[in-house]
């Protein structure tokens, strides 16, 4: 009996250790191609230029968001210092969140790609589900997660779901799929009459 429990033990522990080698395998998979996306092909262009791009520009909304916070900070805390406090910080998340769609608004009209706003704030939600997780970790148990939630909601969430839903209501609107041009059967161009 203690020979069978042994035997049956050691094809669980070879079960989990073959299931965990699985996933293993499959998120480095995963992990390579996600990160060959941003190499170059044998011409010397990106393999994905939209997700270069969008890559990038989220760095570009990330600088222009924390600028604007900066503003809005310095110059409208004390006129709204008598204002309810839940009040004031609406209107100064949202106001920072006002300088995402101005830059969002800027690259849609600018840019003949309609995506690129949409996906440089999706690599932002990305980087703030990212934080998020990080930071629940590391203040467990601390006492702090109830602190870092309420300003995490104020100055992270409304700025972002505004960036979001401003672009991706441009993107609707304005996003046309390219047009695929077909390619001529080699043996119409011999048959054309001149």
């Amino acid at each position: 009996m203690a020979k069978q429990d042994n035997f049956d033990r050691q094809i669980r522990d070879a079960e989990k250790e073959r299931r965990s080698e699985e996933r293993k395998k499959t998120w480095e998979k995963r992990e390579k191609k996600f990160w060959r996306t941003f190499l170059f092909t044998e011409d010397g262009k990106p393999k994905s230029g939209f997700g270069i791009y969008t890559f990038c520009l989220s760095f570009v909304f990330l600088a222009l968001y924390v600028l604007g916070f900066h503003l809005v900070t310095e110059y409208l805390t004390e006129p709204m210092a008598g204002w309810p406090v839940k009040l004031a910080n609406l209107c100064q998340a949202m106001l920072a969140g006002l300088f995402g769609v101005a830059l969002a608004w800027v690259i849609h009209r600018i840019c003949s790609d309609k995506r690129l706003a949409l996906g440089g704030h999706l690599w932002l939600a990305v980087y703030a589900v990212a934080v998020l997780i990080y930071m629940l970790f590391a203040l467990r148990g601390t006492g702090a997660t109830g602190v870092f939630l309420t300003f995490y909601g104020w100055f992270v969430v409304i700025p972002l779901c505004l960036g979001l839903l401003a672009s991706y209501f441009m993107y609707r609107r304005d996003y046309r799929p390219p047009v695929q041009r077909e390619e001529e059967p080699a043996w119409r161009k011999y048959t054309r009459r001149r």
